[in-house]
């Protein structure tokens, strides 16, 4: 056997396995890509969920505080309720869609889907804060005019 053809009997086959190693690991990479952000979808998802309910909690609160009767709702205690039912709805479709074609989405869809769910997030929670803020401030006013009461 010639160099040349000792080289190429033995070059091919490393060669061959070494193209071989590099498919499998992309393939692999891709996969891990793919359940890492499918992973952080269904609980990003399930986050979304919570600070809804805490949302729609709160809002009941401060609406309960703002009431003047017991069968008159607050003002914009109605628009709120629909907002954040529409909000869970909405998560309800985007888990469905999670449900049915997460699997066979690609990778860009389900980047694009981990951004937005992550600045629905961001945004909730910018309003949950001020919510809490603005509920302080109204059980602040709330017991200054009990005691203002109390002392006349």
């Amino acid at each position: 056997m010639s160099l040349p053809t000792t080289l190429l009997a033995v070059g091919l086959p490393a060669l061959l396995a070494v193209i071989a190693c590099a498919v499998i690991i992309y393939v692999l990479v891709r996969e891990v890509r793919h359940q890492r952000a499918l992973r952080t979808l269904y609980l990003e998802a399930d986050g979304l969920e919570y600070d809804l309910k805490e949302c729609r909690s709160r809002l009941a609160r401060a609406h309960a505080s703002m009431s003047m009767g017991p069968n008159q709702p607050a003002a914009g205690e109605a628009e709120a309720r629909v907002a954040v039912d529409a909000a869970l709805r909405e998560l309800l479709a985007h888990r469905l869609w999670l449900r049915d074609q997460a699997d066979s989405a690609n990778q860009h869809e389900l980047d694009a889907a981990v951004r937005a769910i992550g600045k629905a997030r961001g945004a909730l929670g910018r309003q949950l804060r001020e919510l809490a803020s603005a509920q302080h401030a109204l059980e602040t006013a709330v017991r200054e005019k009990i005691e203002d009461l109390s002392q006349q």
